[in-house]
């Protein structure tokens, strides 16, 4: 196998391939350097560009062009080495068929032009030992090969556990999570003296329409067991809005099956149990990883549920205090609770009529949608802040001071709920554009799932939309929500520490840009305090110290 050079790895699967390959190529390959050729039959001459192979039941003597020696196609006439064949044709780059033996053969061929010459091919030693040698290295490439998979394997199977005993490992606790158990009045009775197909199909009914529910309200279903089921909301992504959301999940199960009864189509009837609080949650299992979780809360919720009544949502004073201003609930009194001793306990009738859609005890109205997207508002601003925590500590800073003055003027000018969410919005996102532009393309994907979860409107996303651009371009402001926003942005240049604030937003500019000039940003302050004038009166009362003399400030600063 001279020329040619194998390199043993099993490093990368490919390469092993690759190798058992060149084996089974190279595993019929005999003696190419003892290849000669002879015109005359006298001295002879190395054949250029041949390659000998095994090939049953002959050797494949290849023949290339070579200048004025070849003339192909050649014409065999005679070989001495077996019994004489047909005619063979040799063309370019051709065989010649012969037994595989050592010693000589002789070819008597005649070229193109007619002319005849004598062949002799030496084979001077036998292929079997070379084959032999081929065998084995065949057989330790397979060994290599399949000791390499199951290292492969094995690492695979390491990593897996590794990976199984971290998201076993990997808890978190949420201190606010609402937790939902309903469960069937009766059900074992009923199981005892009903179909089996007819049960299951009722029983399946029943799920679906309480897994289309919670989907429809965000919540997150945990499971179920037997004719039970558990969901939780605030789980498990962080949702402010859940005590909400959970109880209409709870009054929509109650009004489907009232639904059903009235019908003649279901005889069964439900407890619905509900509680708030912290909890724990993880992943359970190795086969078939469940998320689930766990707290003293979530068996309140149990106990709860277990000391409801048929068609009632009954729920914790720890709820209550959170919903009480969106539902209708009637006071049970202090019930006791094993243990847990005494709980006061709440029944949730519905929705205030206030809140839900005409005819209906759970469907929320336009105006308690803006609730829940004002309620979810809080969870946009920790995500918002934690991007900015992540590019620029010392912004942040920047941000509390902007959302502080964005509450006082928007209040100050009565904005109404609808408006006020705009205005937040906007407010952070233009920040997050304006601040931190490159990486706010970068985090785009995880800002706009925040900012999904609010489910806003198509009419509320062209509103955010064009308020956003209109601010980001710094444009006149069109809307009482962009004036706003405009005085809110500027509202530091009038504050009475506005060197301390100064100090501040260079230090986060330093953060954001290394190459900003001192003098070039304090020039850039001076600026905006001749230009800046405030548009809403609220801004103009809030207002410390006139714009006039903030400029000897600027100036002390740079100068220091």
């Amino acid at each position: 196998m001279r020329g040619h050079v194998i390199m043993l790895t099993s490093k990368n699967t490919r390469n092993i391939i690759a190798l058992i390959a060149m084996l089974f190529y190279f595993s019929g390959v005999a003696c190419a350097q003892y290849l000669r050729y002879s015109d005359d039959g006298n001295a002879p001459k190395t054949v250029k560009n041949g390659v000998v192979s095994t090939a049953k039941p002959y050797i494949r003597v290849f023949f290339a062009e070579e200048g004025e020696n070849f003339f192909p196609p050649y014409e065999v006439i005679h070989r001495n080495d077996s019994v004489f064949l047909s005619r063979e044709i040799i063309n370019q780059k051709s065989e010649i068929l012969c037994v595989p033996t050592p010693g000589t053969s002789y070819f008597c061929v005649k070229d193109a032009r007619g002319a005849q010459r004598m062949l002799k091919i030496i084979r001077s030693r036998s292929m079997w030992p070379n084959t032999i040698a081929t065998i084995i290295l065949f057989l330790l490439g397979t060994v290599a090969f399949y000791a390499n998979r199951y290292r492969k394997q094995a690492k695979t199977r390491h990593v897996e556990d590794l990976l199984t005993r971290a998201s076993q490992k990997h808890t978190k606790k949420y201190d606010c999570v609402t937790v939902l158990f309903a469960d069937i009045q009766g059900f074992t009775k009923i199981a005892e003296h009903m179909n089996p197909d007819q049960l299951v199909d009722e029983l399946d009914r029943y799920f679906i329409f309480f897994d289309e529910l919670v989907e429809r309200f965000g919540v997150e279903k945990i499971k179920t067991i037997g004719d039970a089921y558990m969901c939780a909301g605030g789980v498990p992504d962080v949702d402010s809005a859940n005590p909400v959301e959970v109880a209409l999940v709870g009054l929509g199960m109650i009004d489907y099956v009232k639904e059903r009864r009235l019908q003649d189509k279901g005889f069964w009837n439900i407890r619905v149990g509900l509680n708030t609080g912290p909890v724990i949650s993880g992943n359970l299992g190795h086969k078939k990883k469940v998320f689930d979780i766990w707290g003293d809360s979530v068996n309140t919720a149990s106990r709860m549920e277990s000391s409801s009544e048929p068609g009632e949502v009954n729920i914790s004073d720890n709820t209550y205090r959170k919903i009480c201003d969106y539902f209708d609930c009637e006071h049970r009194g202090r019930m006791p609770v094993k243990y847990k001793g005494e709980i006061d306990m709440y029944f949730v009738k519905r929705l205030k009529p206030m809140y839900a859609e005409p005819g209906s005890i759970y469907k929320p109205n336009e105006a308690m949608k803006l609730k829940i997207q004002l309620l979810k508002l809080s969870d946009f601003e920790a995500s918002t802040r934690r991007v900015i925590r992540k590019y620029s500590p010392n912004t942040e800073k920047i941000f509390t001071m902007l959302l502080q003055a964005l509450e006082m003027i928007a209040r100050g000018n009565h904005l109404a709920d609808s408006d006020m969410l705009i205005c937040k919005l906007a407010s952070m996102i233009a920040f997050l554009q304006v601040a931190f532009a490159k990486e706010y393309k970068a985090e785009s994907a995880y800002i706009g799932d925040r900012l999904s979860r609010l489910r806003l409107s198509s009419e509320q996303i062209e509103h955010l939309l064009r308020v956003v651009t209109n601010v980001v371009q710094n444009e006149q402001p069109q809307s009482i929500v962009e004036e706003v926003i405009y005085d809110a942005r500027y509202s530091y240049l009038s504050r009475y520490d506005i060197g301390s604030v100064f100090t501040k937003m260079y230090e986060a500019e330093l953060e954001r840009n290394k190459h900003t000039s001192k003098k070039e940003w304090f020039a850039q302050q001076r600026t905006l305090l001749q230009t800046i004038k405030y548009y809403t009166e609220p801004a103009r009362k809030l207002a410390e110290v006139p714009m006039s003399q903030q400029v000897e400030v600027i100036d002390a600063l740079f100068v220091a």
